[in-house]
């Protein structure tokens, strides 16, 4: 599929053969990062979750905040390699 806009064509990479870009240190590493965004994600919001919910302990409550700004944190560190490339 070619799109032209103001005479530009534009073509997918893929269906027309050309090669595909090699993987480099950084991607590899904004891979790592977004793997520990997403298990953080979910172990703050678990722990948030659980603290609210069963009213157990106010500890775990702040316990899974923290741990969901960090991996706010982390986000924001992959999103810099990202824009930096």
């Amino acid at each position: 599929m070619v799109q032209e806009e103001e005479g530009i064509e534009i073509r997918h990479r893929r269906r027309y053969g050309e090669p595909e870009v090699k993987h480099d240190v950084i991607f590899k590493i904004r891979q790592i990062l977004n793997w520990c965004f997403i298990i953080l994600a979910i172990a703050g919001g678990l722990l948030y979750t659980y603290g609210v919910w069963y009213r157990s302990n106010s500890r775990i409550e702040l316990m899974g905040v923290i741990i969901v700004v960090i991996a706010v944190v982390v986000k924001m560190s992959e999103c810099m390699l990202r824009m930096k490339k």
